[in-house]
């Protein structure tokens, strides 16, 4: 089986931490976000998916660039778009009402030993850090 989806993350920066997500039990983080549901523009899901997860109002959203995604998980094949966007919102904290979702803030200086998925995502992300440039990248497995 073969899935496609549409895709948004947001990176949430407080001084010189980011914000990341895992999923309970899982030994890799990924930028919060998820699916973007039918009708649903792209803020609208990030809004929504904040909203969810971290019970989170942001106040401004900047789309900065696109990472696709090729992966497979228990046997089905993933494409993932991921649209990405820096996000504003002085409440943001790392609790969330979600059972299966841990939150943590992390040092974006040692980001680059940790284990986070998409990999193309975290190391653009570090590009973005420094030159402030959309962009866009793959990886595939």
């Amino acid at each position: 089986m073969t899935n496609i989806a549409s895709v948004v993350r947001g990176i949430i920066l407080k001084e010189d931490k980011i914000l990341l997500c895992k999923l309970k039990g899982a030994d890799y983080y990924f930028f919060p976000g998820g699916r973007i549901e039918f009708g649903e523009t792209a803020q609208q899901a990030l809004e929504r998916e904040l909203k969810e997860e971290l019970e989170l109002s942001a106040e401004k959203f900047e789309y900065i660039g696109t990472i696709e995604n090729f992966f497979s998980e228990k046997g089905n094949k993933y494409h993932e778009i991921n649209l990405v966007f820096h996000v504003e919102a002085e409440n943001a904290t790392d609790k969330t009402p979600e059972d299966h979702l841990e939150f943590f803030w992390k040092d974006i200086n040692k980001l680059v030993g940790e284990n986070i998925e998409p990999t193309a995502l975290k190391n653009t992300f570090l590009k973005w850090l420094k030159d402030k440039k959309l962009f866009w990248g793959s990886e595939k497995e």
